[in-house]
This record gives C-alpha cells, sequence and structure tokens, in this order.
C-alpha cells in the first residue's frame, strides 16, 4: 500500500542522535516562545484595564479583567482536542490548527478590546512530539520545551512596555495610566504581536512531526519505551537490591518490578517483524486501574503455573502499559495530580496576574518592573530545565515537594518586599517564578510516567482542566475580595495552596500509580 512519509522525519533520522534532538528542540521551543506570552498578561492588565476605563466602561477595574485568563483557562479542552488531532491528521496539522488559532486571537484583540477583549491558545502537541524523539530523556526534553514557554516572557514583556509606554511614564496609586497617547497604543500593538507569532510559529512548524514507525520499532521498542514505564532510578536500584536471591528467570524483570507493566504473551512462533514494536497486551489484565499492582515477578509465576515450557521466556517481554483517558479517570492518582495541579495553578495564575499591580503600589516605575519580570522569566525558564533535570535524577515528588515549600515561604513573606525595596521586590519576584516554573515543567512528566506515552497529550488535557477550575475561582475571589482585603492578606490566604500541594505530593505513594513517580 502506498503511504506518504513525511520529508522533514526522513531527514532527522539520517541524523546524529543530539543533531535531532536539537532540530525537533527548536521547532517545539520557537512556537513555545510565542505561545508563552500568556504569561504576559500580567504586564500588559494595567494597559488593558486603562484603555477600557478611557474608551468602553470607567467602571472597570483591574480586578474584573482577572476573568481574561479563565477564558485563556478553555486551553486544556483544545488539548484533549489537539491529542485527537494529532493522532488522526498528524501532528503538524494539529499544531498548526491551535498555533494559527492562537496568532488570529492575537490579531482579533485590536478590534475586540474597543469593544471588550479576546485571546486564542495552543500548547500541547509540540512538547508531545519531542517526547516522540526522545522517550528516554522525558523530564530534560519537557523543561527545555516548557522554558521555552517561559522564557518568551522575558523577551515580549519589554517589547509591550516600550511599544505602549516608551517614555515610562508612571501609572496612577491605583494602577491605572491616563496617559492619552500611551492608551492609544495599546490596539496596535496586537497587530504587531500577531505578525510575530505567525513568523515564528510557521518556522517552528517545520520541525513538528512524529518519527517513523519503522525508527520507533528498531530504535525505542525495547530500551527506551520499557523505560517509559517510568520508574525511579532510585525504586529501581531498590529492587535489584532486593532481588539479590530471586530466580534467574525472577530478575529478567527485576528493573521493571513494582511498574505499571503488562504482559505480552506471543501463541505465534511466525516473527513477521512487528513483534518487536510496543503493545498493550494480548491478555486480559487481572487488575483494575486503582488496584494495587504486583510485582512482575509475580505475574512471571503465574505464566509459570500455565505453561512449563522453559522456551515460554523467550516470548515474555514486560511492555509498558498506556492507559487510555477513561482508565485514567477511574484511577485515584489522576485525582491527586488534579488537585495538586489545581494548587499550584492557582497560586501561579495570581502571581503571574498581580506581580505588577502590587509592586505599582509602592515602585513608581514602570520600566523596571519591566525589566524585573524579564529576569524573572529568565530564571523561570532556566528553572524549568533545572526542575526537569532534578526530576530525571530524584523524583517529581522531591522536585515539586522543594518548588511547592519555598512557594509558600514566599508568599507569606511577600508583603514585606513593600517595607524592604524594590530591590527586595526582585529578589522575591525571582525566586516565586524559579518556583513557578516547577508546574509546566513536571506535570506533564508525572503524567507520562504514571499512564504512559500512547494518550499523553488527551490524558495530560484531561489533568490541566484542573487550571480552568482554578482560574475560575482565582477571578471569582479576586474580583470580590481584592479591594477589601487587600494585596498582603490575599498573598497570605494563598500560601494555602502550594501547601496543600506539598501535603499531596508527600502523601502520592499511597495511590495506584504513585510509585512511579516519587
Amino acid at each position: 500500500m502506498f503511504t506518504i512519509t513525511d520529508p522533514v522525519a526522513n531527514f532527522l533520522v539520517r541524523l546524529r542522535p543530539l543533531p535531532r534532538i536539537l532540530f525537533v528542540l527548536f521547532g517545539a521551543v520557537l512556537i513555545h516562545l510565542s505561545l508563552g506570552t500568556y504569561h504576559t498578561f500580567g504586564n500588559m492588565l494595567p494597559y488593558l484595564a486603562s484603555y477600557l476605563r478611557n474608551h468602553t466602561d470607567p467602571e472597570v477595574k483591574i480586578e474584573h479583567l482577572m476573568w481574561i485568563p479563565t477564558f485563556q483557562g478553555c486551553f486544556p479542552f483544545a488539548m484533549i482536542i489537539g491529542g485527537f488531532l494529532s493522532m488522526k491528521l498528524g501532528p503538524r496539522f494539529a499544531a498548526a490548527i491551535g498555533c494559527y488559532t492562537m496568532a488570529f486571537g492575537v490579531f482579533l484583540s485590536y478590534y475586540t478590546i474597543k469593544m471588550s477583549y479576546g485571546q486564542g491558545i495552543a500548547y500541547v502537541v509540540a512538547v508531545s512530539t519531542v517526547i516522540n524523539w526522545a522517550p528516554d530523556k522525558i523530564g530534560l526534553v519537557s523543561g527545555i520545551v516548557a522554558a521555552g514557554f517561559g522564557l518568551s516572557s522575558s523577551i515580549f514583556a519589554p517589547i509591550q512596555t516600550r511599544m505602549i509606554n516608551p517614555e515610562n511614564k508612571a501609572a496612577s496609586t491605583d494602577g491605572y495610566f491616563t496617559d492619552e497617547h500611551l492608551i492609544n497604543r495599546v490596539p496596535d500593538t496586537f497587530i504587531t504581536l500577531s505578525i510575530v507569532y505567525f513568523v515564528m510559529q510557521t518556522i517552528g512548524l517545520i520541525f513538528i512531526c512524529d518519527p517513523p514507525a519503522e525508527f520507533v520499532r528498531k530504535h525505542f521498542s525495547d530500551t527506551a519505551i520499557i523505560d517509559m514505564a517510568w520508574l525511579s532510578k532510585r525504586r529501581t536500584r531498590w529492587q535489584s537490591n532486593n532481588n539479590a536471591t530471586a530466580s534467574k528467570k525472577d530478575t529478567i524483570f527485576s528493573g521493571y518490578s513494582y511498574s505499571q507493566l503488562s504482559v505480552n504473551v506471543d501463541d505465534s512462533d511466525d516473527d513477521d517483524g512487528d513483534n518487536n514494536s510496543p503493545k498493550r497486551t494480548t491478555g486480559k489484565r487481572k487488575n483494575s486501574v486503582d488496584d494495587n499492582l504486583v510485582p512482575c515477578s509475580a505475574a512471571v509465576t503465574a505464566i509459570e503455573a500455565e505453561e512449563s515450557d522453559d522456551d515460554l521466556l523467550q516470548t515474555v517481554k514486560p511492555q509498558p502499559l498506556s492507559l487510555r483517558p477513561s482508565e485514567v479517570l477511574k484511577s485515584s492518582t489522576f485525582y491527586w495530580l488534579f488537585i495538586a495541579l489545581f494548587c499550584c495553578s492557582f497560586y501561579g495564575n495570581l502571581f503571574y496576574n498581580l506581580y505588577k499591580t502590587f509592586g505599582e503600589t509602592f515602585i513608581e516605575d514602570d520600566m523596571f518592573l519591566a525589566i524585573a519580570f524579564s529576569i524573572g522569566t529568565v530564571a523561570n525558564a532556566a528553572a524549568r530545565i533545572g526542575w526537569g533535570l532534578l526530576t530525571d535524577k530524584t523524583s517529581f515528588q522531591v522536585a515539586l515537594s522543594s518548588a511547592s515549600c519555598l512557594a509558600t515561604a514566599l508568599l507569606l513573606t511577600m508583603p514585606l518586599t513593600a517595607v524592604l525595596g524594590k530591590y527586595m521586590y526582585l529578589l522575591w519576584l525571582t525566586l516565586m517564578f524559579i518556583c513557578l516554573a516547577a508546574t509546566h515543567a513536571l506535570f506533564i512528566t508525572a503524567a507520562v510516567r504514571c499512564f504512559g506515552t500512547q494518550y499523553k497529550a488527551t490524558n495530560y488535557g484531561c489533568l490541566i482542566l484542573s487550571t480552568t477550575l482554578s482560574g475560575i475561582l482565582l477571578s471569582i475571589s479576586t474580583s470580590s475580595l481584592l479591594s477589601i482585603i487587600g494585596y498582603n492578606w490575599t498573598f497570605i490566604i494563598s500560601a494555602a495552596f502550594p501547601f496543600t500541594a506539598f501535603m499531596i505530593t508527600s502523601a502520592i505513594r499511597i495511590t495506584p500509580q504513585g510509585h512511579l513517580i516519587i
């Protein structure tokens, strides 16, 4: 049968591993640099509010516009759709739909801001593609792509400020601008930025493609894909030490014990060349998703009871189990991760959206705030790679617990920066951005390690729906309470969210797939 092969994929497989991954990372990072402007909303918030107050509705307040990132929070639904489109249409076409929808949304903001406001978004297909090319380095490559998403703000926030406020005029004490020339520059900024995003995305999409099936069977089927059952190195060493006296047949699978693996028994003696490809399982899975998983050695024993032929071991291979979305939704591990991501997203979006309006209450330097945000986002981008490496070396549990503990302390002490001055504010902002880097760098890694790779885009889309719910809660709470309790108590109360994430992550081992990320 005639099949159409992707010329870029064919080009990539001819390269050495490092250049191959670098090309794919370049495309994914370039796309995420444009998508990451999502986090420049905090920088644009005073300008948007000032424009709307002067040209649309004089009653508009900053806290009312906190609903905008909540509307942007529909991107988890787009992730689920993107996962489906990627399987049906290919990653490049699926990513193109999301990218150009986002760029077109920014372009339309030129018109919608004159009546209301709007935004489009896309995210997951690019990072999913990179994982497919480097399945044994998921933490690192996910962190690098997430770094592009985070680095975007450090590039575009100063550009936005320079385009809208080139004279560095200060806002009023309540956070609004009144200069007519400054305010009138806001709509035109959206047109310029949309063109830049379109060009960046078009270049990046060239390298968004999946590896050919034959390449996957040859290079990933037996080693890297099994490693993607996502056992922590610590768990593997522990199991190896405790199996020192195990039989030869048991030790074949000792490195994968207590992982979520299925056993594939091939009754056919024929080798048609496809038996090395990853499979779900040919046998019925005896355990439900929520049951405690048994060691692979127990699975081997069960097979021996049914078949005593020693040659059977030649056809028994541990295979990574990719859970379907319907199975993931039955797992308590999913809901623990869901709540933890909800908490991380809540305090993260609160800080992203209010850092500038809070700083303007005691800092009369708009450009300093833009530069501070750039410094913070550079640290955020570097930290995303660092958190990914830390996860590969230790575990998701160690990395996220460290980030959430530090975030709790920083939020509790954030009000002190108004007393200690703008440079202490810069330090706190930078440290907070380092903590925020853990969210996007780690949760997609946890989702793939727990639930497998085959449906990773859709499964992660289901998980990240928690960010939409946290955005709704954030919008409701800030629009009704911020003007009453003020910034100081807002930060102090919000410290409960990273602390809750810390508690959940610390205890996640008791869930069915929790041992895969500790």
